[in-house]
């Protein structure tokens, strides 16, 4: 799908009996977070080295200081009844094809993860954020990619490993023997083709400015209801938020179909 194909017409979303929105509150927790800082599995063990010790720990007190918010849920059977699943489904498949056209091997990695809907366990979310490190240099199959500490062990993992733990790829899908070649299409670092500014003036004929930069200003309906499923996902960052540098790269990403 091209640019000029998704600006279609705007579009208000309503249902009898329900506000006229496609995402609705999660209710797993309505009461403040708890504290759950003295958590064993945050109280970091003596045997990790100094220096590891000391980043784990400032790592987690930076993470308290912050405002988490439990995602809205995307209601798929609503954006199908209402045609909007139809208008982005080209977006969230890739299909890796050989030299001469031949389609070899399809990835549904961004429709698997925006459909990713599980509990959240706050110090699962802590000890992870504030432990993980990731190296780029490295290929997507090396297991030495991610390292991390989780339930209180020490972990390490690849790319993929990592994406099918959290089922954004299948188990099938990763055995695939073209699943390297598609993995290399992925985008992990900024294209050269790619210019925020040429970008967001596609998309909303106006001037990227980060911090004035918000997702109603985004003209077509298509693109409006990625970015809000991106920001649901990878970003965080609420409804009103600026739309911060990475999260435009990420819409970018989709919409050019590159796999996730």
């Amino acid at each position: 799908m091209t640019l000029e194909q998704a600006r279609e017409p705007e579009h208000r979303i309503v249902e009898p009996g329900r506000r006229p929105s496609i995402m609705a509150r999660r209710t797993q927790r309505t009461n403040p977070l708890e504290d759950v800082s003295n958590h064993h599995f945050l109280q970091f063990p003596q045997t990790l080295s100094d220096a590891t010790r000391a980043h784990y720990v400032n790592s987690l007190s930076l993470l308290l200081t912050k405002e988490m918010d439990i995602v809205p849920s995307f209601d798929w059977d609503l954006a199908t009844r209402t045609g909007l699943a139809a208008l982005i489904q080209d977006f969230l498949q890739y299909t890796h094809s050989d030299a001469s056209g031949v389609d070899l091997f399809m990835c549904q990695g961004w429709a698997r993860l925006f459909r990713i809907q599980e509990p959240i366990y706050w110090e699962f979310l802590l000890e992870f954020y504030a432990t993980v490190s990731y190296d780029p240099r490295k290929a997507p199959d090396d297991r030495t990619t991610f390292a991390f500490r989780l339930r209180g062990v020490s972990r390490e993992c690849s790319v993929v490993e990592l994406a099918t733990r959290v089922g954004i790829y299948t188990a099938n899908k990763k055995r695939s023997v073209h699943c390297p070649a598609c993995l290399a299409d992925c985008l992990t670092e900024r294209p050269d083709e790619y210019n925020e500014n040429t970008f967001w003036a596609e998309i909303t004929e106006g001037v990227y400015t980060p911090s004035t930069a918000r997702g109603r200003m985004i003209r077509s309906t298509t693109y409006r209801l990625l970015h809000r499923l991106i920001s649901m996902t990878l970003t965080h960052h609420k409804n009103k938020a600026a739309i911060p540098v990475f999260s435009l790269l990420a819409i970018f990403g989709a919409t050019c179909s590159s796999p996730i």
